[in-house]
């Protein structure tokens, strides 16, 4: 019995460690019925957001340049036909890295609307498909998100 009376009160204590019914239980506890699931917060995002305007570090002024420079820059030769997206956003500046040039040389990027700036066309080397600056692609009018065709010229 003096056994059963020092055990006893350490396996309440242990009892009082284990999982009761808790929030998402307590309905089901009170109706005899199962528990209905509880909405999840939302998920938030961990560091700093950034906007495209924040990391768009070329200037109106530098973008009117470039486009003028795209229409007064005697052609260099067309290198062909690509299709763009958005490279690192952290890059700054007006490029576009692709497989038709080995090495940077001064180009021009011309859409399928006839919309054209003057760029620094770079080697893509082995960074996946070719790729075109966050600036570029304000300058030029397209989205961020998606695919775009464009004609990559030397100047």
């Amino acid at each position: 019995m003096r056994l059963l009376l020092l055990v006893l009160p350490i396996a309440l204590t242990a009892c009082s460690q284990l999982p009761g019914p808790g929030p998402r239980n307590a309905e089901a506890s009170r109706t005899g019925g199962e528990a209905v699931p509880q909405p999840r917060p939302a998920p938030t995002l961990r560091g700093p957001a950034t906007s495209a305007a924040a990391l768009d570090t070329v200037s109106d002024r530098e973008k009117a340049e470039a486009r003028a420079a795209a229409q007064a820059a005697p052609a260099g030769g067309e290198l062909g036909q690509v299709t763009v997206a958005l490279g690192d956003p952290t890059d700054g500046g007006l490029w576009v890295k692709s497989d038709l040039v080995e090495a940077e040389t001064p180009g021009t990027v011309r859409t399928g609307a006839g919309d054209a700036i003057a760029v620094t066309l770079r080697p893509l080397g082995s960074e996946g498909g070719p790729q075109i600056s966050l600036s570029a692609l304000q300058a030029l009018g397209l989205p961020l998100a998606g695919l775009h065709p464009v004609v990559l010229a030397r100047r």
